[in-house]
């Protein structure tokens, strides 16, 4: 019975360790870079999604050019984004500061709209 004890024991704590890693990677990427990266990337998928793209220019549109951006490789972005993901408080700061700026450019754009409009 013991041993059952044990077992039932060891098993359960090496079933959890892999849900919550602590320790982050050597090279991970900062919360404000990390938002900017992916809102590079959401705003890039939705406008190849939605065909606002130029035919010509739609295969510059891909997440090699954001990594090339930004200067990092396609390894440390996605250890980063493990860590993240496994970290929700981390990555629900990083989600806030997407939606603060996707906030800013719709107020942006709809300024602009305003702006160009013909008075009557």
């Amino acid at each position: 019975m013991k041993r059952l004890i044990i077992i039932i024991s060891f098993s359960s704590l090496f079933s959890c360790s892999h849900l919550k890693d602590r320790n982050p990677p050597d090279n991970l990427i900062g919360q404000e870079l990390m938002s900017k990266i992916m809102l590079d990337v959401i705003l890039m998928k939705n406008i190849k999604r939605n065909g606002y793209a130029i035919k010509e220019k739609r295969n510059l549109l891909v997440d090699q050019y954001i990594l090339q951006k930004y200067g990092i490789d396609s390894l440390r972005f996605n250890k980063s984004q493990d860590f993240y993901s496994k970290n929700p408080k981390e990555y629900t700061y990083i989600f806030e500061i997407i939606q603060s700026r996707l906030n800013e450019l719709r107020d942006s754009l709809q300024k602009i709209e305003v702006d160009e409009r013909p008075n009557k």
